[in-house]
């Protein structure tokens, strides 16, 4: 092998392939090297080889790019023009020899291709000096002038994308670190990071020279759309695109340039004898020219553009409320896996009261979790990051098995209490939730009727077999059931096996005397109420915060209630002293 790469070893398969397209690839007529394709095939699979090993290398070394660019020269692949189709084949193929895919390797190649062009550029400056050390003057000044021309080869390759032609990211980069310094005083800036919808699709299924083709033709569109508004346009590779829209007065701005660029994506696209249907979402992020760097500016619009992809939206505005919330549901994401095995995780219980009486009928088992840096974690969005992370059923598993050892014990208790626990429809699906459920019922003791679930009314209407299933099997195991949020959709509950309900939070609020929807509430809730006992159906009402709510539901004869101002949470070890059970002192 050429250089200081070390050992000579086979490429694997991929790099072997990656090699091939690369040989394939380059220009006739621009390389001379000795022994003819074979031993330029060689040579290659060589230098991919020691890219792919830098890549993988726990201790990254860029400089391996640096040195595969100066073995190139050296190997008489010295042209500008294989260099340009180097650093596109070597950017489109080697993540997939190198087995990565995720934005540390996508850095780490971007650098690797960087010094990969800066080792070209100086051993093509080394041998032209070389060489001019050894002809007479006038000769000397030819030579010269064919080096400055190589460097600015050599700089535009560097600058722009191989295929487009555009400014690169570090062209853009570049442009961008250079406002601060630039720009007039107050003067701001919009940034657009637009991203191909369905380009992968395309490039797949009608191969790689149509994904090109693709690619040439929304360039041209995008550069149309750019010159007429003013604005500078930029190629991150594949399918993203970025709009620069300079002395901005307000994100409409910026807004209305993502429009026009989006709308200049819509026809549809001949390729191949193909009409294919293309669209585009945008990040957008607008403020002080001075205000952050070209990495900040491109992550808060990389980070706007997820929120589109999220909203089903064509565009979304960077906010800095968003982006914070964004980053503290990353962080408790990151925790949950270690907060669940650890038992962090832990319940509290909220006394559910007889209105007329104000006795304990039972207490419902509240999720609770503190992440050590952002605080109390709501329990519908601990609920939803453990559902996103595959750790909804192990945690509610946890939960369940808590909330029933603590009933159990609480049985002895001449109010024996009932324990209620939400369950979501993702955890009504999953097809080991009766057997879970009977499980933990026959290990801690606990009566089948003294466990009540709650599943939310929107629940009811997932046409999911697994759902009506489940209800079915938890009904035969002796739980009891209940329907949550009721009185602001739709279900049909006389199909459903349930045993009580529990009145929305929202109905309620307008129970209050003061609240606008006070009539309306009230007729709502009398009528509910009435209807559910004619059904059998015991009515609890949630969210009972306020006297007058609580007066209001007595006249009404709702059975039970359940909110602050019947009881507020407590902890598991309060809840046992409640019901006689005192817990020596740690």
């Amino acid at each position: 092998m050429i250089g200081t790469g070390g050992i000579r070893r086979s490429p694997d398969e991929a790099v072997a392939a990656v090699a091939a397209i690369w040989n394939r690839t380059l220009p006739a007529g621009v390389s001379f090297v000795p022994g003819g394709r074979a031993r330029r095939r060689q040579l290659l699979e060589g230098f991919a080889q020691r890219l792919v090993d830098a890549l993988r290398d726990g201790d990254f070394d860029r400089q391996a790019g640096y040195r595969v660019g100066q073995d190139m020269v050296l190997a008489a692949l010295a042209d500008p023009q294989v260099l340009l189709v180097s650093l596109r084949v070597l950017r489109e193929g080697l993540p997939s020899a190198a087995g990565l895919d995720d934005a540390r390797s996508t850095g780490r190649l971007t650098e690797l291709l960087d010094e990969l062009a800066h080792g070209f550029a100086t051993a093509i400056r080394t041998e032209v000096w070389s060489a001019a050390e050894s002809i007479n003057r006038g000769e000397r000044s030819a030579w010269r002038d064919r080096q400055r021309d190589l460097e600015r080869q050599v700089r535009h390759a560097l600058l722009h994308d191989p295929l487009t032609g555009l400014p690169n990211r570090a062209a853009l980069t570049a442009l961008l670190d250079a406002l601060p310094a630039t720009a007039a005083p107050g003067s701001r800036l919009g940034l657009c990071l637009i991203n191909l919808r369905r380009f992968t699709a395309v490039d797949q299924l009608l191969g790689h020279d149509a994904g090109n083709q693709l690619l040439l033709g929304v360039a041209g569109r995008l550069r149309d759309v750019a010159a007429e508004r003013g604005h500078e346009l930029a190629h991150l590779g594949g399918d993203t695109f970025v709009l620069l829209v300079p002395d901005t007065t307000g994100p409409d701005e910026a807004v209305k340039a993502a429009d026009a660029a989006l709308g200049a994506l819509l026809s549809p696209w001949p390729i191949d004898g193909h009409d294919v249907p293309i669209a585009g979402r945008a990040g957008i992020v607008e403020h002080a020219a001075a205000g952050a760097s070209a990495g900040e500016l491109l992550r808060q619009a990389s980070m706007a553009l997820d929120w589109a992809r999220h909203d089903a939206t064509a565009w979304a505005l960077y906010n800095p409320g968003r982006a914070t919330a964004h980053l503290r549901r990353h962080q408790r994401a990151n925790a949950l896996a270690e907060a669940v095995a650890g038992g962090a995780v832990t319940l509290a219980f909220q006394p559910i009261l007889r209105l007329d009486n104000h006795g304990i009928a039972g207490m419902h088992a509240l999720p609770r979790w503190v992440h050590p840096a952002t605080g109390p974690v709501p329990e519908a969005e601990l609920l939803q990051l453990a559902e996103q992370s595959g750790l909804l059923f192990q945690l509610g598993h946890r939960l369940l098995a808590d909330a029933c050892a603590r009933a159990a014990a609480w049985q002895a208790h001449d109010a024996a209490p009932i324990v209620s626990l939400d369950l979501t429809a993702a955890q009504l699906r999953h097809p080991d939730l009766v057997r879970t459920v009977i499980a933990v019922l026959e290990r801690t003791g606990l009566p089948p009727a003294k466990l009540h679930l709650a599943v939310p009314e929107h629940a009811l209407h997932d046409p999911a077999d697994a759902i009506a299933f489940a209800l079915d099997g938890l009904d035969r195991a002796g739980v009891r059931l209940a329907v949550t949020e009721v009185g602001m959709g739709h279900a049909n509950l006389t199909a459903t096996p349930v045993h009580s309900v529990r009145l929305h939070p929202q109905l309620i609020t307008g129970l209050t005397l003061t609240s606008p929807e006070h009539r309306s509430s009230l007729s709502m809730a009398t009528w509910l109420i009435a209807m559910f006992h004619d059904l059998s159906i015991s009515v609890t009402a949630t969210g009972v915060d306020h006297r007058d709510q609580t007066t209001a539901l007595q006249l009404l004869d709702c059975d039970h209630g359940l909110g602050r101002a019947l009881g507020k949470p407590m902890t598991g070890d309060a809840a046992d002293t409640l019901f006689g059970l005192r817990r020596p002192p740690a």
